[in-house]
């Protein structure tokens, strides 16, 4: 029997990827390497990344032991790994997120798998729309401030106007007080896909989706001295969990790849 080296890696995210990813193994029996099941309450996407990353250290020959660096927000966590004081960040990150300090590893989410719907808040005139991007050329979009790569998909749409929340959470309070129209969400594991929040939930237009045409990754440091171990063997654990279907099978089971909205029409498509 092959021999796995165990080593203490460290990981730069924030605490509710932790639990989530914590809770999720304990729903799926205790051991993160024998889940072939993805789907639980706790399958959010940056958890499902975290369970397919220990995999994927496992397959490359590297038994980890996660040691959590908690960050308030992405920025600060990936100044951790780009800084080399964590050696991988705990999610999937934009290609765009990459420079010359860090490893791109292949890709988690595909160029074009990753997919957003526009919600709003209840009675909103917009859940009735039959032609969206009609409809939305004159709205105030809102997005969290530290989502870049939204902001800038949203500007080459042709919205100039737009507003910001400072967290995630605000996203809700703010679109159900009138602050902006609509806003761009990941879609949820619900089966109508409402997003439940205690200040308002928010709610898809129907038949209408955006493609983020990047490409996601996990990040290693080259600046620590364990980050080229790391991403070689995450590199090696990736390409079988590719080729043996997990990777896809995963983010189909969390809803990441959302079948429910296989057929919707993508508005705003890049090139027309």
């Amino acid at each position: 029997m092959q021999t796995i080296a165990k080593e203490r890696i460290s990981i730069a995210g924030n605490t509710s990827t932790e639990y989530n990813y914590q809770k999720l193994i304990e729903y799926r029996g205790g051991d993160p390497l024998s889940i072939s099941d993805y789907s639980s309450p706790y399958s959010s996407r940056p958890a499902i990344s975290l369970l397919l990353l220990r995999q994927a250290l496992h397959l490359g020959g590297i038994d980890a032991d996660f040691v959590y660096i908690s960050c308030p927000n992405p920025g600060r966590s990936l100044a951790e790994v780009k800084k080399g004081h964590a050696i991988v960040y705990s999610s999937d990150m934009w290609e765009q997120d990459f420079d010359d300090s860090v490893y791109k590893t292949s890709p988690i989410i595909r160029r074009g798998e990753f997919q957003k719907g526009i919600y709003v808040k209840k009675g909103s005139p917009l859940l009735t729309s039959t032609n969206v991007e009609d409809d939305l050329k004159n709205k105030i979009p809102l997005v969290e401030h530290t989502w870049t790569i939204d902001i800038a998909l949203l500007k080459s749409f042709g919205f100039k106007d737009m507003q910001t929340a400072p967290k995630y959470d605000l996203l809700f309070k703010m679109i159900n007080r009138n602050r902006a129209d609509f806003t761009i969400l990941e879609f949820p594991r619900t089966n109508d896909l409402t997003l439940q929040d205690k200040t308002g939930d928010l709610y898809p237009i129907p038949n209408a989706k955006i493609v983020l045409p990047y490409s996601r990754h996990f990040m290693v440091s080259k600046i620590n001295p364990q980050g080229k171990r790391v991403y070689e063997a995450l590199e090696k654990g990736l390409e079988i969990l590719r080729k043996n279907g997990t990777i896809e099978r995963a983010l189909r089971q969390s809803g990441v790849i959302n079948d429910k909205v296989k057929n919707w029409k993508i508005a705003f498509k890049q090139g027309k």
